[in-house]
């Protein structure tokens, strides 16, 4: 071990250096503390041993304070004029060259220990960064993902009488929801709301595979046939299946159609939400049809019903992230059926501003800022009656 003796002449015990040498240790001597510093800081040095007798100066500080930084061991003889870190073995101002030969020992059989518990902690101090560089990068790109992801989505739509607004809300950067809306004719509009189970990337990655497997309509012979919703339904239904997804994967969606000539709404459902409709008075009724989860059995299907809306009607799609963003509170019987409470209790507002005031109902209740799941709503409004 190579020990660094400071001043050993007039302040350690006699023969210091000579007992050092004889066990072995590799010793060098330093006359006053400055050059004790400036050995300790040029490096080589495993410990160092020196007196605290008249060292109340800076230099012992300095000192001290080179052998905090450095992880450096020394022992001190004497009382200390600070407190002492947590690399000063401290020692009798008695203390013969045999005591100090024998702290000395037990340094030296824990350096090997200390220097092995140093480069591990390096290393892991190493690891954290490139950790905490790669946690960055994944945490850019998952907000660049976010916001790409809602600029595919369409946003508010007039087609005709109908009118269509949309609350999208993902409960992480990316959304295992997503929707569409779009003209199949000159007289039909599709529209659907998807639900990937679960949120995050893998969600939304399955979000994009959805969005390219609907389809509403098929040309054969230069003659286009715009497809029922039970069939748009079943074949997004038979592609998911043929991707072999793990059996926790799956999805659920809505999917209907809507002739702006004769206001008929034909919709089919694979184990969504039901829509609701809502009337100019503002009466509200679940669209009720059967239909199983996509992406689990190639041959199940999803029948489709239909209705004619009236001038002022509303429809609303909604993922059911919706039926858990109202916490439980006192007055509120069902919190999972509160939901129905708020919307009844904006309907009669126009879309726009439906899906706005909606919105903020749901930023005034608690944990907003961190929402259980994705929330997606369309809300679907036929022009009232002119005056």
């Amino acid at each position: 071990m190579r020990v660094l003796l400071v001043d050993p002449e007039t302040s350690l015990p006699p023969s210091m250096q000579e007992l050092l040498a004889h066990r072995g240790h590799c010793v060098e001597t330093a006359t006053d503390l400055t050059s004790a510093a400036q050995r300790a800081t040029d490096g080589g040095i495993d410990v160092i041993v020196t007196a605290a007798a008249g060292t109340g100066g800076s230099g012992f500080s300095e000192l001290m304070r080179i052998v905090s930084v450095q992880g450096m061991p020394a022992v001190v003889l004497g009382s200390l004029p600070g407190e002492a870190g947590a690399y000063v073995h401290r020692a009798p101002a008695t203390a013969t060259g045999d005591e100090i030969l024998g702290r000395l020992s037990a340094i030296e059989h824990y350096h090997h220990l200390v220097q092995a518990l140093e480069r591990d902690l390096q290393n892991m101090q190493r690891l954290f960064r490139q950790l905490n560089t790669q946690f960055t990068e994944v945490d850019q790109e998952t907000r660049l993902a976010g916001r790409l992801q809602a600029e595919f989505l369409p946003k508010d739509l007039t087609l005709g009488p109908a009118r269509f607004a949309t609350l999208f809300r993902p409960a992480t950067f990316v959304s295992g929801d997503m929707y569409d809306i779009s003209r199949v004719d000159e007289d039909q509009i599709a529209f659907y709301i998807a639900d990937a189970v679960g949120h995050g990337m893998a969600a939304s990655l399955l979000t994009m595979f959805i969005r390219n497997a609907v389809v509403s309509k098929r040309i054969e012979h230069d003659v286009h046939r715009v497809l029922d919703p039970n069939e748009t339904l079943s074949m997004l239904n038979r592609k998911l299946c043929d991707q072999h997804l793990p059996n926790s994967q799956f999805v659920t969606a809505c999917y209907a159609l809507l002739n702006t000539r004769t206001l008929e709404l034909r919709y089919a459902r694979a184990g969504h939400p039901y829509p609701l409709v809502c009337s100019r008075d503002g009466r509200m009724r679940e669209l009720k049809s059967t239909g199983g989860l996509l992406g689990l059995f190639a041959d199940e299907s999803y029948p489709a019903q239909s209705m004619t809306l009236k001038p002022g009607d509303k429809v609303i799609m909604y993922s059911d992230g919706l039926e858990v963003a109202f916490a439980p509170q006192e007055g509120r019987q069902n919190a999972m059926q509160y939901y129905r409470e708020a919307l009844a209790s904006v309907v009669h507002l126009p879309a726009r501003q439906m899906t706005d005031a909606f919105g903020r109902l749901m930023d005034n209740e608690a944990g907003s800022l961190n929402p259980r799941d994705d929330i997606s709503m369309i809300v679907l409004e036929i022009d009232p009656p002119k005056e």
